[in-house]
Order: structure tokens, then C-alpha cells, then sequence
């Protein structure tokens, strides 16, 4: 296993948010409503501009380690996406940022606190799971993926 040196955590809404700003397209309304965020969402997800799972308020602040190449650790559950990364990188965020990116035309998915991840431009598979033994770890794997690789989102996972 191949971990990289990022002191991250689940945010504190309990969303991991992993961004490419050059294709972000956040906003939905001055006054959204969640179902229209999460709708939104999906979208970005499915166009290759965002990566988000909802591990869970109970997970809120648990660790986040970040791996180039997915571990052996047994996972409770799993969830990927496919990111096109551009030259202004790939950044780990969180849910407020992005609900005040949703809300305002002009702001950003990334906040001064957004940690930028090692990742060249170039299509990559990111995928969040939980750890079976520790469940207050998740482990966040980001990968070069073919460019013909494609994954449909319905929904943001694991939000129930």
C-alpha cells in the first residue's frame, strides 16, 4: 500500500467531497433545497467533475487516509467514481463549501482549508471504503483509469 501524506478526515456534516474545479459546475439557486443540491450532485458526478459518498454524520471527523493504490483491508462498504482532472488539480473539500458554491454563481468549490491531491491531469478512479476493523477509518484511493471508463451515478452514495 502506497499512502499518501495528507492529514484528512471525513467533514464534520460527515460527506467526503472530492472536486476537479476547472469542470465544477455548483450552482443550482440562491435559495436550493437539499433535494436539488443532491441532484446536482449526481450531475457533477456523472459528468467527471466531482466525487462524493455520505459516510455519515456518526462518521464525521474519522480518518481519511488517501492511497495511490488500494490497500488489502477488508472494506464494510464501497463506493467510486471517475474524475477528468484538470491543470488546476484535484482537491478534497467538504459539504459546506460546496452548498455555498450551490448557492452563490461566483464562489468556489474550494475554501482555503481544501487540501489539493497529488494527481496530474488525466482521467482517475476515486474510491472511498469503509475499513471492516476500524470502522473510524476510511480509505480514499485515487488512480489512473483508461479514458473509456465510465460509472453512472443515480444517487450520492451511501446518502439514504
Amino acid at each position: 500500500m502506497s499512502n499518501i501524506d495528507l492529514s484528512l478526515q471525513v467533514d464534520e456534516d460527515g460527506f467526503v467531497c472530492v472536486v476537479a474545479p476547472d469542470t465544477y459546475r455548483g450552482f443550482v439557486d440562491e435559495d436550493w433545497a437539499l433535494d436539488d443540491l443532491l441532484a446536482r450532485f449526481v450531475e457533477q458526478m456523472n459528468r467527471g467533475s466531482l466525487f462524493v459518498a455520505y459516510p455519515g454524520s456518526d462518521n464525521a471527523n474519522s480518518n481519511l487516509i488517501v492511497e495511490s493504490e488500494s490497500s488489502p483491508v477488508q472494506a464494510l462498504r464501497e463506493a467510486s467514481g471517475i474524475v477528468q482532472v484538470g491543470a488546476e488539480g484535484l482537491w478534497v473539500t467538504d459539504y459546506t463549501q460546496l452548498s455555498m458554491a450551490a448557492q452563490f454563481a461566483d464562489e468556489s468549490p474550494l475554501a482555503g482549508y481544501s487540501q489539493r491531491l497529488p494527481a496530474e491531469p488525466g482521467m482517475y478512479r476515486v474510491t472511498l471504503r469503509e475499513d471492516a476493523e476500524n470502522g473510524s477509518t476510511f480509505l480514499l484511493t485515487i488512480s489512473l483509469t483508461s479514458a473509456d471508463t465510465a460509472l453512472e451515478h443515480l444517487s450520492v452514495p451511501w446518502f439514504d
